[in-house]
């Protein structure tokens, strides 16, 4: 059994049981680059002080957490984040940190190692200065970051390179995929661009245009062996919400970090009753993909990975139909199914 299969199993029994067994915590919304598809509606939320950070990883680890995400705002503004994740180590939680990568230095990168982070996950979008800072809005961030990215590497921590593709960066997929294979980096692709969590539309302006949506698409799902991928395994609209959840900078908790849903705050609540008996929560989990108001009779269903969080901020209605996820669907249809007839 190789390791994508171990893992696959492990989510699956998980969903199952409805156990939590990942969480992706907001450490702050400040940031020092202030790239131009950002989701964040603001910079200025500082987030828990240590001590209420420290209680909470204690409270996840009790109910069943093994994997702690961290991520931002730039998450290496937090003058604590190193004791953070001792702290988490301490208690046994894989660590996944979620960073532009801009700040680190050789001092830091060496306690990450010695904290034995499971994962570094950060954004490159060219590996054109020009195209990679005009997107973050900051000149050298892209120096910065592959700097910075060798010394993870030299270092022996693994590194996920995660690329929003836009229409700016829309034909730079190969030279970053080529960087990530050259350098042994974990590589991630995806043109879902959405509105900010307060409803503000402007990032979607910058999707890559009708014309090359679909050659963009065909390319990710080649290099992503897409086309053997089953999306919907489970008759619930995301099988994801029955395992893992997401608490922001405030404390608020929701049923991931794209799903602008509150179902609780960890200064009311202990988590273990957020995640047990919240009746926003078990509502959301209550709700069955025919339950949707197009989804069943949709004819791009089987190709498309609609999200209800993406629904609920496009449209305002978590039953509605996620019509950009929808778009990609009809395009895999197009791109696969019918050459398959």
């Amino acid at each position: 059994m190789n390791q994508d299969m171990i893992v696959d199993h492990f989510y699956n029994i998980a969903y199952l049981n409805n156990v939590p067994v990942s969480v992706v915590i907001e450490l702050s919304t400040r940031c020092n680059l202030r790239c131009e598809h950002c989701y964040l509606p603001n910079y200025h939320q500082s987030g828990m002080n240590t001590e209420k950070m420290r209680s909470l990883l204690t409270e996840l680890r009790e109910l069943g957490v093994v994997n702690v995400s961290f991520t931002g705002g730039e998450i290496l503004l937090r003058e604590d984040l190193f004791e953070l994740i001792k702290i988490a180590r301490n208690l046994h939680l894989r660590v996944f940190l979620l960073s532009n990568g801009t700040l680190l230095n050789q001092n830091k990168v060496e306690r990450l190692a010695k904290l034995y982070i499971s994962e570094f996950s950060t954004t490159m979008f060219s590996t054109q200065c020009e195209i990679h800072d005009s997107i973050t809005t900051s000149k050298g961030s892209l120096d910065r970051l592959k700097q910075n990215l060798q010394m993870l590497k030299e270092n022996n921590i693994r590194v996920q390179i995660k690329m929003p593709i836009m229409e700016f960066n829309s034909l730079c997929v190969d030279e970053v995929r080529e960087y990530c294979e050259v350098n042994n980096f974990k590589f991630f692709a995806s043109p879902m661009i959405y509105s900010k969590l307060d409803g503000n539309e402007s990032p979607k302006c910058l999707r890559v245009h009708d014309n090359k949506l679909g050659t963009v698409v065909k390319k990710i799902d080649e290099m992503n062996n897409r086309k053997n991928k089953l999306i919907h395994e489970t008759e619930v609209p995301c099988g994801a919400l029955f395992y893992s959840f997401s608490i922001d900078s405030e404390g608020n908790v929701f049923p991931c970090n794209a799903f602008p849903y509150k179902v609780g705050s960890v200064f009311e609540n202990t988590i273990s009753d957020i995640w047990n008996h919240s009746e926003s929560l078990k509502y959301i989990k209550s709700i069955k993909k025919s339950d949707l108001k197009h989804c069943p009779s949709c004819e791009f269903q089987s190709e498309c990975e609609r999200c209800p969080g993406m629904a609920l901020l496009d449209k305002g209605d978590i039953f509605e139909c996620d019509t950009f996820a929808r778009s990609i669907a009809k395009l895999r249809v197009r791109n696969y199914c019918s050459n398959e007839m």
